[in-house]
């Protein structure tokens, strides 16, 4: 079982979505839904078992570079997918 998974050149449908089960959450890089930018490379799933209060996205503008900061015990960890 995984709780994260770092994907690179994920499959976007013609809405620009990806597929995933219903235990994931998507995260997407910061400028995706913008008007003009290049198709995202790189993608987080993040298993539902987290909880949204565990962590959350740190905005980056750029479409190859998708990042949340994870938080546990009192520590915090910036996790990047650098496409």
């Amino acid at each position: 079982d995984y709780d994260i998974l770092a994907l690179q050149e994920p499959y976007l449908s013609f809405l620009g979505l990806t597929v995933a089960t219903p235990h994931w959450r998507v995260v997407y890089p910061t400028p995706h839904w913008r008007v003009g930018v290049s198709r995202s490379r790189s993608l987080l799933l993040i298993n539902k078992r987290l909880s949204t209060n565990a962590w959350n996205p740190i905005p980056i503008p750029h479409p190859d570079v998708t990042a949340v900061t994870i938080r546990a015990g009192g520590s915090a960890i910036n996790l990047f997918n650098l496409y």
